[in-house]
């Protein structure tokens, strides 16, 4: 794909694509089912038992469910969309979880900044309440703080979509958080555009598919009616549209036929999220071109700063230096190996055995005497 054909806005019709993906839809689909599973366990969990605490921990599941899963087909968007081959469910698994970590810690970064962006407005909305030089102060910071909300507001709106397709092209932590935002204050306009045109061809296909599961679902609910198949209500239990929807149907006596059409619409959710989610890697490649993450490189540079200076602070050479070379020879020669310019054969050869001590003499005639003797006994003489 050219340069010139991503920067086409109609290189978004190729976002419906994504329907030939079936391992893609496969794992977007089964996490959809499976954080549904999970959310009604957890609604069922509440009626039974009233634990709250267990559908607590469903809803933590669920999510985790969901966002693995969303990660993991965008990895395999992300291979179709460059015409590469589509990785396998378990390799995608693995980058998906990996990109949900680093698509967690990136929203907390992200939500911490705008909190420091909103916590400084306060701060220098306290100088407009100083008496008598309030005025000037609320003319003068009131009107830039607005301007500095309102980029933050976009930051958040668009930022966080192209964020999470930077992880899927191999971005780090910082590196996707920083690059988002560089092509969001850059490209503003382009990036909304390119969002717009999207959200104008998802649109229709989402009225579509969701018009008529919906239909179809009050049909075949109320066959089902009657509540001969309800297995257990979900009165009270769900948070959220989906959650609204199974606790509306269980409470017209739907039940397990209730919970069953309720996983239809999340697959059918599953649909129109794939098509979207290969649109906004259109987007991401269209708008990122040509913007470097400037951010990035900023924080790489202090980083490696600041392991410069780390590293200025070890000891280098002196006195425990040649103590620690002078105790790890000798350990070298105690263990058995070589010195330095000493070879193996050297070291490993036996050391040569010891000479026998030379026979005593007398000092007065040389005759050969015993260790043991008191006198030489060719002539007599002393030897003690």
């Amino acid at each position: 794909m050219t340069v010139k054909t991503t920067n086409n806005l109609s290189v978004l019709l190729r976002s419906y694509e994504a329907l030939h993906n079936w391992r893609a839809l496969v794992m977007l689909a089964g996490s959809a089912l499976l954080a549904g599973l999970a959310m009604a366990g957890g609604s069922i969990a509440v009626e039974s038992s009233g634990s709250y605490a267990v559908m607590g921990l469903m809803g933590l599941l669920a999510f985790i469910i969901a966002l693995v899963g969303m990660n993991a087909s965008g990895l395999m968007l992300v291979d179709q969309a460059y015409d590469q081959t589509v990785r396998g469910f378990g390799a995608a698994f693995m980058g998906g979880l990996q990109a949900a970590l680093y698509a967690v810690g990136a929203l907390i970064l992200l939500g911490l900044g705008f909190a420091a962006i909103v916590l400084g407005v306060f701060v220098l909305s306290l100088l407009g309440r100083i008496p008598g030089i309030g005025g000037f102060f609320g003319f003068m910071l009131a009107g830039p703080s607005v301007v500095l909300v309102a980029m933050a507001y976009v930051v958040l709106l668009f930022a966080v979509p192209l964020m999470v397709v930077a992880i899927w092209h191999g971005e780090g932590l910082l590196g996707s958080l920083s690059h988002a935002a560089d092509i969001v204050l850059k490209k503003p306009l382009e990036v909304f555009m390119h969002v717009l045109v999207l959200g104008l061809l998802v649109f229709p296909v989402a009225v579509l598919i969701f018009g008529l599961v919906f239909g179809a679902s009050m049909l075949v609910g109320g066959m089902y009616g009657t509540g001969a198949l309800s297995g257990a209500t979900l009165d009270g239990g769900g948070h959220g549209p989906m959650g609204m929807f199974m606790n509306s149907m269980a409470s017209y006596g739907f039940g397990g036929a209730g919970i069953s059409i309720s996983l239809v619409l999340f697959l059918a959710w599953s649909v129109v999220g794939l098509i979207y989610v290969l649109g906004m890697i259109f987007v991401y490649r269209a708008v990122s071109e040509g913007v470097e993450s400037e951010a990035a490189g900023l924080v790489r540079e202090r980083l490696s700063q600041l392991r410069q200076k780390m590293d200025a602070y070890k000891p280098r050479g002196g006195a425990s230096a040649s103590a620690a070379d002078a105790t790890n020879a000798e350990s070298t020669v105690g263990s058995g190996m070589p010195e330095r310019g000493e070879s193996m054969d050297a070291v490993q050869a036996p050391a040569p055995a010891a000479e026998p001590h030379a026979a005593a003499r007398c000092p007065a005639c040389g005759a050969e005497v015993r260790s043991g003797d008191a006198f030489c006994g060719n002539c007599g003489h002393p030897l003690r």
